[in-house]
Formats: C-alpha cells, structure tokens, sequence
C-alpha cells in the first residue's frame, strides 16, 4: 500500500506570492516520482484534515509574513500526532533568525552578529565600533529571501530598514568576490553543494536578483562547519537542510542561515541530486526506493 505526504505551500490568501512555487512543487514532486508514494499539497494556512504519512514544509513560502500564524499551524500539526519532518520544534525554532546567537553560544562561527529590539542611530554606532567597518548589513530577524535586508553605511537609520526587531551584521566582503557558499544534506548527509555569486554592484545572492550560481566542490573547511551547525540540531534529526555560509576577511567559513524550513534545494545544480533526495524520503518513510 502506498504512503502518503504532504507537502505545505503559500497561503493563498497572502499577495506577495507569486507564480513560481508551483514550479518548485513539481520539481519536488518528480524527484520523488519513482517512490511508492502518494504527493499532496496544501497551503500552511489551513488545518490539515486528514491523516498522511508524513508532512513537510518543503514550500511553506510566506511564513515570515505571518511567523505567530505559522508557528501555530505547526503546533497544530504536532498536537494531531502527525509526523512532521523537519520536526516541528525545530522548524519553529528555525523561524526566527537569533537562532543564530544559540549557534554561536555553542561554539559554532557564525557571522558576528547583533539583535537589537529596534534600529537606532546608537546601536548601529557601537555595533560598527563593535565590528570595525563601516558598512552593515541591517535585517529583521524574521525575512526570506532578503526581504527588507539592505546595505547602509549611513549614521541614520533608513526608512526602507526594518521597522521592529532587526539584526546588524557586518558587511562580509567576500560575499562580493567569491560569494556565498551553500551546502545541501538529505537525510543527514552531504549532498552537493553550489557557491553564489551577486551580480555586480549587489550583495543578494539568490536566483531572483540575477545571481550567478554553480556547482563546485566545497572546500574540508566548509563542510566542517556545516556539520558543527547540523550536529547542534541534532543531524539525523532533519530530512532535509540547506547551510550558507560566506569566509571572513581571514579567509574562515562563518555560517549566514541555517536553512530548515523551505529552502530552495538548487536540485537542477546537481543531476544527481533528486535521487539523493528520494533516497532520503524512502528512508524517512520505510519504503523502497526504485532509484539506481
């Protein structure tokens, strides 16, 4: 008898989607093809109705637009006994960006970093004494996909900077040269992983602001790193996971974002890639997998 899943998409009800997510759905949906697995979707907005096998928030797009809504939708999953990968705590956990001060609080480098309640001209002055440039990068603490992230170098704080709870980073120059550095695990284990690379002039690393993306070999230093930040969550606690990570100006790796809710995979980088993930479900779910 064939299992279930459920994929968890947009809310529909929210504007700022826009048409892409179905293509992603479906590039979900043929990498899993070969399983003894029945696909479905639903947006994350809505109570799940039925039992599944399990349940991912693989296209959850719009979380951050309402994260108290989307944390509740998940304790809601929990509380109904279904099986939620990645777990729901984790997930909730991985909504709000200072989770990254309880990485670091572990031994784990990432980007220096400090959370503020809301932007000032004062803390972003100590934060630049703090940190020894000029530059900053200003971000909510709840965001995708660079919404509301810019960079400022002046002593005000800019009208188009978040207006609430934030973060200030410094600029990581190597995010410019050589990029940012993704590494992707299924199941617990390596995958492949694609190093981004802004167009001129930009710091956003992502397909949407025309960056340039490749495959390439991370480098020992790299993975290491990853592992510290997964093995923090629990490594074979997460079906799935994306970890960014960009050097310092000493050469070092020092994680961005843990992505663990609905990151994009960049399976097309990678012609191996969707049966690495196939295999990954078919573990999770205990089922055969017709991969080669």
């Amino acid at each position: 008898m064939s299992k279930s899943l459920l994929i968890l998409t947009p809310n529909p009800d929210h504007p700022s989607h826009h048409g892409r997510w179905p293509y992603v759905l479906e590039a979900f949906r043929e990498a899993l093809y070969d399983l003894d697995l029945d696909v479905f979707d639903q947006p994350w907005s809505e109570p799940v109705g039925k039992a599944y096998d399990l349940i991912c928030p693989l296209v959850a797009w719009g979380y951050h637009n309402a994260p108290d809504d989307f944390r509740r939708a998940l304790a809601q999953i929990k509380a109904k006994g279904h099986r939620l990968l990645n777990p729901a705590e984790i997930v909730s956990w991985n909504v709000d960006k200072r989770y990254l001060r309880d990485l670091a609080q572990a031994g784990v480098r990432t980007i220096p970093t400090a959370f503020v309640d809301q932007l000032t001209p004062e803390n972003m002055a100590t934060a630049r004494a703090d940190f020894g440039q000029d530059a900053l990068v200003l971000k909510p603490v709840v965001s995708a996909g660079a919404k509301n992230t810019l960079i400022w170098e002046g002593a005000d704080v800019p009208a188009e900077a978040p207006q609430s709870e934030a973060m200030i980073q410094p600029l990581m120059r190597a995010i410019q040269t050589e990029g940012e550095w993704s590494l992707l695990f299924f199941g617990g284990a390596f995958s492949h992983a694609v190093l981004k690379t802004p167009k001129a002039g930009d710091f956003r690393s992502q397909p949407d602001y025309d960056a340039h993306l490749r495959m390439e070999t991370p480098p020992y230093e790299a993975l290491q790193l990853a592992y510290d930040a997964l093995d923090f969550v629990g490594r074979d606690q997460v079906l799935y996971a994306r970890v960014d990570m960009v050097r310092d100006d000493m050469g070092r790796f020092c994680l961005m974002e843990l992505e663990l809710i609905e990151p994009d995979l960049y399976l097309k980088y990678d012609d191996d890639a969707p049966e690495r993930l196939a295999k990954a479900f078919a573990a999770a779910l205990h089922i055969g997998c017709g991969c080669h």
